[in-house]
This record gives C-alpha cells, sequence and structure tokens, in this order.
C-alpha cells in the first residue's frame, strides 16, 4: 500500500449523543436463526491452480490471506454459531496471523512485544503455549506454512524478519535461522525504525522464500537451507510516501490514543505509538510498502504494491504522493538469479489493497483510494474498474467459484461478479447486528474470507463519521449469505483485528487482537467503551448439528458442479472433487448427530473418480444435503412455535 486517504477529522459531536445510549440495548447483537441454510451454489466452473507439493491445498490460513495468492479462501467451512472460548497471550500486539497447520496449531509473530519473542505457537485446541522463539524484531507479519515433499504429511513454518529469517518444524525444532544481510536502520523522515516485515511468501519457479519489507527492500532465500538467493537486495521502485494531514487528528487525541494502548499491550520507543504509528503509515510518513504482497504460483510474477517513483506525480522532491503496483520478474543472469521490474500500474493518491489474484494467476485486484475496484491482466493492463461509492478498507478477496469478489469498505461488503470485460454488481451485505439509534451504525470492520458455506467477517456497532472515520464501541465475528448478504450468524466479540478474518479447520474463528480503532474509541469513551487486550481469541462452534448440515450441502454442492463438468472442464470437476474430499474430513471431525461417515466411505472406497463415479457421489451428497435440510426446516418450525 502506498498512503490510504481514509478519514479526515472525527464526529465528536455524534459520539457524545450516542453515548447516553451505550448501556446494554446497543450493545447486545440481534439473534440469529443459525440452522438457516444457504441456497448458493457455483456458477459454472471454478478457476484452478497449479499443483504444487510444496504449496499443497488451500485448506487453512497458511499465510496473511490465506494464500500466497492473497485469495482470502479456504476451502473448509466455518461454524455458523460460535462461542468466545479463550483468549490468551493478551499483552501481545498482533498485527498479522495467526496462519494455522493442518493440525489447526496456530503460529504468529507479535509486534514488539514486551516478551523477548519473534515466533509463537498455541495449541489450538486450549490456547495453550506449545513453544517460543527467543529473538527481537518488529515483528515478521504472518508466518508462511508449506508442506514438505521430503517428508510427506509434514509441513515446515517460515518467519522473515528485517535482519533474520527462520525454517522451523511444528514441533519447534528449528531447521535453518539465518542471517538477511540486512541491517536495522532508523528511517530519517520520521526518526523511527522503519524495518516491519508483513510476511514471506514462497516462489516455485526458484523454490524460493521470498520478503518485502516496509522500505522496499526484497531478499529472496532458498527453501531448503536459507541460503541468500540473490548477490545483493532488491529494492522495489518507489519514492518514501509523501506525509500527509488527511487524517487531521489532533495530538492530544494521539497521545492519548498511544496511552491506552501502551496500557493495553506495551509499546517501544524505536518504533512509535500503537495508534500514532499505524496512521503513520496509512498516511505516509516515508513508507514505501505497507502491506503484503502476491506471488502467481503458474509463472512466479511477483506483485508489489508500493509507492510510485520519485517524479511520478509531476514533481521531484525525492518522495512520492502516488501509489504504483510492480510486477517483477525472477531471471537467470550468468547462472545468477536477480529480480527486474517487467510491469507496472500507477494510482492516483496511492491504494489500500495487496495485490489479489485469480486462482489461475490471469487476473489481479486492487483498488485505489477513490473506491474504484480494479482488474489487471498479468502484465497489468487494466481490464475494467468499478466505483462502489466509497473508500475501500483493505484487500480485495477472490474467490475461485463463480467469478466473485468480494470489497470491505467500512459500511459494508459488497459482492462483485467479474465479467471479462467489465464488473457486475451483487448485492451489499445487510449488516443488521445491533440497534441503528442516535447515529450509531453497524459497520463491517476487517477484509471478508470466502469459506465453503459463506462469508466469514468481523463486523461491529459505532459511529461512522462522513469522512469514514470508524469508532467502534463492539465488534465481533460472524458468517454472511454467499447468495443474498444477509447475516447468518454473529457473535459478539472481544477484540477488533487489523490482519484478516481467520478460519480454523475446526470452523473457528482465530482473531489476531490489534486494538488501533478501538484506541481511538477508550480515548473518546472512556468507560463506556470495553478495555483494550492484546492475544489471540479463538470463537468455537457450539451447534455441531447446523454445523454439520452446513458442511454436508456445501459438499453436495462442489460434487454436482464436478458431475456437470467433468467432461468439459476435467480440472475444474477435479478441484471441486478435492473440495469435496476436504469438507467430509471436516465433516468427520464435526461428528454431527444423524449425519453417518457412510458418505466418506462411499468416497473413499470410489478409487479412481470418472463422471459416473462423480454423478454417484452427487446423488448421495445431493441426498444427505435434503435430509439436512428437512431436518433444518423443522428445528426452524420448532423454534417458532416455542
Amino acid at each position: 500500500m502506498a498512503r490510504k486517504r481514509v478519514i479526515s477529522g472525527i464526529a465528536v459531536a455524534g459520539i457524545a449523543v450516542c453515548s447516553a445510549l451505550l448501556g446494554n440495548y446497543l450493545k447486545t447483537p440481534k439473534a440469529y436463526d443459525n440452522t438457516a441454510l444457504s441456497e448458493w451454489r457455483p456458477d459454472g466452473p471454478r478457476y484452478v491452480a497449479p499443483a504444487n507439493p510444496v504449496l499443497g491445498i488451500n485448506d487453512t490460513f497458511r499465510s496473511l490471506h490465506g494464500s500466497t495468492r492473497n485469495s482470502d479462501e479456504v476451502l473448509t467451512a466455518v461454524a455458523p454459531e460460535v462461542e468466545l472460548d479463550w483468549v490468551v497471550e493478551e499483552d501481545m500486539f498482533i498485527t498479522e496471523g495467526p496462519s494455522i497447520d493442518r493440525e489447526g496449531n496456530l503460529y504468529f509473530s507479535p509486534v514488539t512485544p514486551k516478551e523477548n519473542v519473534v515466533l509463537v505457537s498455541l495449541d489450538g485446541e486450549t490456547g495453550e503455549r506449545r513453544w517460543s522463539i527467543e529473538g527481537y524484531g518488529q515483528g515478521g507479519g504472518a508466518p508462511l506454512i508449506l508442506d514438505d515433499p521430503d517428508r510427506p504429511g509434514e509441513q515446515i513454518v517460515y518467519l522473515t524478519l528485517y535482519e533474520r529469517a527462520l525454517a522451523v518444524r511444528p514441533s519447534g525444532d528449528i531447521i535453518w535461522d539465518v542471517k538477511t544481510g540486512l541491517k536495522k536502520y532508523i528511517d530519517p523522515i520520521q526518526g523511527l525504525e522503519n524495518s516491519h516485515n508483513f510476511g514471506a511468501n514462497y516462489l516455485p519457479q526458484a523454490d524460493a522464500i521470498v520478503s518485502v519489507v516496509m522500505d522496499g527492500t526484497m531478499i529472496m532465500l532458498d527453501r531448503k537451507t536459507g541460503s541468500l538467493l540473490l548477490s545483493e537486495p532488491f529494492i522495489v521502485p518507489g519514492a518514501p510516501a509523501k506525509p500527509s494531514n488527511a487524517a487531521k487528528i489532533p495530538q492530544w487525541l494521539l497521545d492519548r490514543a498511544d496511552a491506552v494502548a501502551r496500557e493495553a499491550v506495551g509499546e517501544d520507543p524505536t518504533h512509535g505509538g500503537r495508534f500514532s504509528r499505524v496512521m503513520d503509515i496509512l498516511f505516509g510518513g516515508g513508507v514505501k510498502v505497507a502491506n503484503y504482497f502476491s506471488i502467481d504460483p503458474g509463472t512466479g510474477r511477483i506483485f508489489v504494491a508500493a509507492t510510485a517513483e520519485d517524479g511520478d506525480d509531476g514533481v521531484r522532491d525525492g518522495l512520492a504522493a502516488n501509489g504504483a503496483i510492480y510486477g517483477i520478474d525472477v531471471i537467470r543472469n550468468h547462472g545468477k538469479l536477480q529480480l527486474e521490474v517487467a510491469a507496472k500500474a500507477m494510482f492516483d493518491g496511492g491504494t489500500g489493497s495487496t495485490p489479489a489474484l485469480t486462482a489461475d494467476g490471469k487476473r489481479i485486484y486492487t483498488s485505489d483510494e477513490h473506491g474504484h475496484v480494479i482488474a489487471y491482466d498479468r502484465d497489468l493492463n487494466e481490464l475494467w474498474r468499478y466505483n462502489v461509492g466509497e473508500q475501500v478498507l483493505a484487500s480485495i478477496t477472490v474467490a475461485s467459484e463463480g467469478s466473485e469478489l468480494y470489497v470491505a469498505t467500512l459500511k459494508t461488503l459488497y459482492k462483485l461478479f467479474d465479467r471479462g470485460g467489465k464488473a457486475e454488481a451483487g448485492w451489499s451485505a445487510r449488516l443488521d447486528m445491533y440497534p441503528e439509534l442516535m447515529g450509531a451504525k453497524n459497520m463491517n470492520l476487517l477484509t471478508a474470507t470466502v469459506t465453503a458455506n459463506g462469508i466469514a467477517m468481523m463486523a461491529g456497532n459505532g459511529i461512522l463519521s462522513k469522512s469514514g472515520k470508524a469508532v467502534p464501541f463492539t465488534v465481533g465475528v460472524g458468517l454472511l449469505d454467499r447468495e443474498t448478504g444477509k447475516v447468518l450468524g454473529y457473535t459478539q466479540g472481544l477484540e477488533e483485528s487489523v490482519a484478516t478474518t481467520i478460519t480454523g479447520p475446526d470452523g473457528s474463528f482465530y482473531i489476531g487482537h490489534s486494538p488501533v480503532r478501538r484506541a481511538l474509541s477508550k480515548s473518546l469513551m472512556g468507560p463506556l467503551v470495553n478495555d483494550l487486550t492484546g492475544g489471540v481469541a479463538k470463537y468455537k462452534p457450539v451447534n455441531r448439528q447446523a454445523f454439520g448440515h452446513h458442511i454436508v450441502c456445501s459438499a453436495s454442492v462442489r460434487a454436482e458442479n464436478a458431475a456437470m463438468y467433468f467432461d468439459s472442464h476435467p480440472d475444474s470437476a477435479l478441484e471441486d472433487l478435492s473440495h469435496v474430499r476436504v469438507l467430509l474430513r471436516q465433516l468427520g471431525d464435526v461428528q454431527p448427530e444423524g449425519l453417518s461417515s457412510d458418505i466418506s466411505d462411499f468416497y473413499d472406497s470410489m478409487g479412481s473418480i470418472d463422471g459416473i463415479a462423480a454423478k454417484q457421489l452427487a446423488i448421495e451428497l445431493g441426498s444427505a444435503c435434503k435430509s439436512a435440510r428437512a431436518d433444518s426446516t423443522n428445528r426452524m418450525i420448532t423454534a417458532s412455535l416455542l
């Protein structure tokens, strides 16, 4: 991200009026019928990513945005009804992650914690710390979890800091721990350390771990050994972002918000206050890169959102007023690997989105600060742009099915369809969790996640100023109907995040706490707003029956799609069947009453899949889903009578 102009001014008057209503009424969310099932189904064949033994399948959050393509999509389902299970490591500020391995264990890298650790692993079931690795760092972003082709069935966790990079087994055993060759320094513009790393990525064509840090420095390491693959670090083009006063937050309020955050999660003076530093990054402050990046697994092209070069804004002053996306290729020169810019697209004023790719890597999506969602081809030629009418909050969520995109703003979530040469509007989410009285509004707070049974979200209620300023009073997690945008389930939560809406293989939500907006809310509202907390929270499934219905019907529509396209689009059909297998494995773990393991046994007994077998599977799953829908309807009727 270059610069994001999200806000200007604060609706203090609206907050004062609304504060009188901040009792139990405004803080109590609506109750939803969690047995409801969606009518959504795939529309045509799906995008298919190239198979890779290291990347594996997208069955859990392996990185900051779920995949190395920044899709924010997982193959598993999320529970429609959850409750807060635990919150741990409460004094840690987590801006990216956690990432989750195949067994459900969590990994995160806190930002300048009080404790001298760079990587922490938690038990996904209990929240207990499994192990940690000592060291200093501003936070290594979301750890990257890859499959280990040399040890089938096992995985490796990769973490890239500024001066250090690690490869660690889930057990905590270190495979390699190397120096990157970079030396931390104090940024001359702000007088602060400018070395945050948003997370590692994987480049199949070089079997390399790739890292881009905040100052635009890019490194590549051999996946097996950690050895540096570039003779010298590559510097992403662009000038330091021009500082902006777009936020117009008075210094007294910045100081108060920093103090509130400091009391909850501490801070490191070399990095500035938790709140003011985030605002500084969002609105300039000499930063080149302010988010994660993407790699097309098919071609190996790297896509980085950064600042434009000095002079691209018409003024040569050593700073950049605009942003740009760079397509960077790996080339071999006299036997050595080098990086070079192969494509570039600029933005007026910058972008708030990490480039997000379709599964086949042929389309790249981002946004500008004027509310446009923009589609590009691999060479960053613009294909279309669509204005949602308000500032886009974060990266575009890209589904592998139905050419669907999900766009996060503070007011809502928008669904779009990519129709080739243009975008087509779908729905805007009907956020109705809390009463909207005296200026209080329901709001979206995070990037959406596409799951097998709907759209996972983090949302809440608070004040939204005309300029787009969010002052949330309450936060929570929930599930949207992918067909209609209606809320299917919502649970009030403990704390907000600026990471992503992370779901686990067991159907839980796992939220890394990074109270930024709530630091402002707490500063303004005092005791009317709950205290801030860091750490990680788990929201676990509480209705196995309803969750099982969601899983089996999600598997059913993929099996139907596979049978429909088995002959005409075999790659899509096989991907659908792989999706079915993931869901049936999840169904076996959930073990809902009344849904036996016969379907999974039937699938496993088929051996090689052909078109006839796919149709048989679709029939079996269709019958199970029909029974689930009948059971769901009966439960709804019973509940209404009671």
